[in-house]
C-alpha cells in the first residue's frame, strides 16, 4: 500500500463543492474520510463526484446501513455480506471510491462482527477500515490491539491519541501507544496509520506548527504509512467536546491549513514516497532524537522535542534527502533540528 495522507471530517453537505474539494487536494491530501453529515447515499454520491473531479480518493465512513449492520444488528454472516455488497455496489461507479469504514473505536465484543465485515469488503476489492481506541480508553492495550488483529485480520491498523493537552502538558502515553500499534501491525504484515491532532477540544490545546510536524515525524520514525488529520473542517458546536477551529473553520482557512499544506507538499509527500520504497526496521530514542531505521542505510531522525531545537549526532558519513529535488546531498553527521523537525539520512 502506498503512503497515504488523509483527512477526517470534510466540508458539510452545503459546502461539498468542487472548489472545496480542490482546496483539500491543494493541501497535499490523498484521501477524504467522510463524516460531517455526509450520511446518505445521495450526498455521499455527490461527494464522491467532487472527489472524482479533483483526483482525491474517498473512504465512506458514514453510510447508515454499515453502522446498523456493524453496531446494532447481529445478522447472519451471509446477510451481512450481502448488505455490505449492496453498499459497495452503490458507490463503485466512482473512481474515487476506495473503501468502507466499518466502525470507529470498537470494543472487543464487536470484533467477530468486524471480522465478517472486513472480509466482505476485502473480497470486493475495496479497503476495509477500522480505527481503534487509544490505551486510556481500553485497559490493557496490548491485549485490546492484539485481539483486534487476531480476530478481525484487518488490512491496516489505525488509532488516535492526541498528545497536546489543555494545561500545556504533553500526554506521555503517546509513544507507548505508537509502539503497541506498530508492533501488532508489523506482526500482521499490514500498514499502521494514526491521526494527527490539528485543533483544540475538550482537555486539549491547539497545536502549533512545530507540534503538528512533531506528530507527523515521530510517526514516520515509527514506520507509519498513513497520516490522518483530525479534523479538517471544524465540527459544529452541537456535537459537544468544545471543538475549536480546525484547518478550515466556517469556510475560512486557518493558519494551520497553511501549515499542513506546506508540511504535506514540501516534506511529507516526497519523504513518504521515498520511505515507501524502503522497509522499516526499528525505532530507538536518544536524549535528542527519535530515530527510525529503514532498510540497511536509511535513518529518519526526528527531534525528540517539539518545543526547542536539538543538536543530533549520527554515525557518518551521511547524505540528507532534499525533498525539493528528490536527491541526497552530503550532510554533516552533527546537525541541529528545529522543534518538531526531522531529517531523512542515507548512511554511506
Amino acid at each position: 500500500m502506498t503512503f497515504t495522507i488523509a483527512v477526517f471530517w470534510p466540508p458539510p453537505p452545503d459546502e461539498t463543492t468542487t472548489e472545496r474539494y480542490q482546496e483539500i487536494a491543494d493541501a497535499g491530501i490523498d484521501l477524504v474520510i467522510t463524516g460531517n453529515y455526509l450520511s446518505d447515499r445521495t450526498i455521499l454520491k455527490h461527494a464522491l463526484t467532487r472527489a472524482d473531479q479533483t483526483g482525491l480518493g474517498m473512504l465512506v465512513a458514514s453510510d447508515p446501513r454499515i453502522d446498523v449492520v456493524m453496531k446494532d444488528l447481529d445478522l447472519p454472516a451471509e446477510q451481512t455480506r450481502e448488505l455490505i455488497g449492496k453498499v459497495i455496489d452503490d458507490y463503485s461507479g466512482h473512481p474515487s471510491f476506495r473503501g468502507i469504514s466499518l466502525m470507529d473505536e470498537p470494543y472487543p465484543e464487536r470484533y467477530e462482527r468486524l471480522a465478517i465485515g472486513v472480509a466482505a469488503v476485502r473480497d470486493r476489492g475495496k479497503l476495509a477500515y477500522v480505527n481503534l481506541f487509544p490505551s486510556h480508553a481500553t485497559g490493557e492495550y496490548d491485549e485490546y490491539v492484539g485481539g483486534f488483529v487476531d480476530t478481525v485480520k484487518p488490512e491496516l491498523v489505525s488509532f488516535d491519541r492526541y498528545p497536546f493537552l489543555a494545561d500545556g502538558a504533553y500526554d506521555e502515553g503517546y509513544f507507548g501507544d505508537l509502539a503497541v500499534i506498530r508492533e501488532h501491525a508489523e506482526r500482521a504484515g499490514v500498514p499502521a496509520w494514526l491521526y494527527i491532532q490539528t485543533l483544540a477540544y475538550e482537555g486539549h490545546r491547539t497545536p502549533n506548527a512545530a507540534e503538528i510536524a512533531w506528530q507527523v515525524n515521530t510517526a514516520l520514525a515509527y514506520g507509519y504509512t498513513g497520516i490522518q488529520y483530525f479534523t479538517y473542517w471544524t465540527p459544529d458546536p452541537s456535537r459537544g467536546e468544545s471543538f475549536q477551529p480546525a484547518l478550515v473553520h466556517d469556510g475560512v482557512r486557518t493558519e494551520r491549513y497553511e501549515v499542513v499544506k506546506q508540511l504535506n507538499n514540501g516534506w511529507l509527500r516526497p519523504v513518504g514516497d521515498e520511505l515507501d520504497a524502503l522497509t522499516w526496521r526499528s525505532v530507538r530514542h536518544t536524549d535528542t532524537a527519535v530515530i527510525g531505521e529503514y532498510g540497511d542505510r536509511h535513518l529518519l531522525v526526528c527531534n525528540a522535542r517539539f518545543d526547542a531545537p536539538s543538536e543530533v549526532t549520527v554515525d557518518g558519513p551521511v547524505s540528507a534527502f532534499d525533498p525539493a529535488s528528490g536527491s541526497y546531498e552530503k550532510s554533516a553527521a552533527t546537525f541541529t533540528l528545529e522543534p518538531g523537525a526531522a531529517r531523512l539520512l542515507m548512511i554511506h
